[in-house]
């Protein structure tokens, strides 16, 4: 578990919209599948924040805490808001190896380290086979692709103003040196195609998003019995840029799920993912926007934008309603 894991939510607001739009699939998915008898399996930090809410907002009470870290297990032991949470000292692979499912599962594979990315998208695609049909399957990666690396200033040719150095012909550009790693990293998962484009800030999450799905649709071929259907998918940036996925495994004949997410707003998929890059904003900012047709004409000032390049305005409009309001509570 990395640090970032452990700040909370006030200070990355991107990171409870993402969480608000998986509850939000959840609670469309409940009626049907009858998600309250599920088991729930996950890594919820030192506060257990995440099993909190499923519980609070499904009844969920078959509950699973996985953490590698031993100290930030006693955290959760002595955190833990619901008695029926088992909080296990493993690795979430360890558990998985150990544990056969009995019921349907709620899955959410938590990685915001980028070690070992490909490991993480393979482990996430072989439990397609190994949790019952109609599970829920969920996985969030790190999306920095400074994790690639940084190449030394010799080893890249640089692009000032649209104008390469004299040296291109012979050196990469940053992108491009990126890519060479991003292929090594990948192997056979790289997608066919793919541009150093692909490797900056605003793109390198999209790019991991293709990798998963060639991954997880390849497992799904082993299985004459069961289908995927792709549900939600997210980038944002809180510090770390990072991307979610998820999906439901279907029976092969079964096309209810799809007919139920037909109509929800926020339906998205590993190609087109919900960009979530929310300004941070004042109590006054925040029902000045909420109240007002045109914001800035009101406020006087524009927001500025982060370096994922999204419309603050336009991107606080699609997700008000689920956008976290904090407060000062004296206990």
């Amino acid at each position: 578990m990395s640090a970032g894991s452990s700040l909370p939510y006030r200070l990355r607001p991107n990171k409870a919209v993402d969480r608000e739009l998986f509850l939000s699939l959840l609670m469309r998915l409940a009626p049907t599948l009858s998600l309250e008898k599920y088991h729930y399996v996950g890594l919820g930090g030192p506060f257990l924040e995440d099993f909190r809410l499923v519980h609070a907002r499904l009844g969920i009470s078959h509950m699973t805490c996985i953490e590698s870290d031993a100290e930030v297990h006693k955290r959760q032991v002595f955190n833990r808001p619901i008695a029926s949470i088992d909080c296990v000292h493993a690795t979430l692979e360890d558990f998985l190896d150990s544990h056969d499912f009995v019921t349907p599962a709620i899955v959410w594979f938590d990685y915001t380290e980028p070690k070992g990315i490909t490991t993480q998208i393979e482990r996430f695609a072989q439990t397609i086979g190994a949790a019952p049909i109609g599970s829920v399957l969920r996985i969030t990666l790190n999306a920095n692709p400074e994790s690639l690396g940084k190449p030394e200033t010799s080893e890249i040719s640089v692009e000032l103003g649209g104008e390469a150095s004299g040296d291109r012909s012979q050196k990469p550009t940053v992108q491009e040196w990126r890519l060479a790693r991003f292929r090594e990293r990948i192997g056979a998962l790289c997608p066919s195609g793919l541009p150093p484009e692909g490797m900056t800030q605003k793109a390198y999450g999209v790019s991991l998003l293709r990798v998963l799905k060639i991954a997880v649709e390849k497992e799904a071929l082993s299985f004459r019995d069961r289908r995927i259907v792709w549900a939600l998918a997210t980038h944002y940036k809180d510090g770390q840029a990072m991307v979610t996925a998820t999906f439901v495994i279907c029976a092969a004949d079964d096309k209810s799920i799809e007919e139920l997410l037909e109509g929800w707003e926020f339906r998205s998929t590993t190609e087109a993912p919900h960009r979530l890059d929310l300004p941070a904003l004042s109590t006054l900012e925040r029902l000045t926007m909420e109240a007002n047709e045109d914001p800035p004409e009101k406020m006087g000032f524009a927001l500025p934008k982060s370096d994922m390049g999204e419309n603050p305005i336009s991107t606080f409009k699609k997700y008000y309603r689920i956008y976290p309001h904090f407060s000062r509570v004296e206990l």
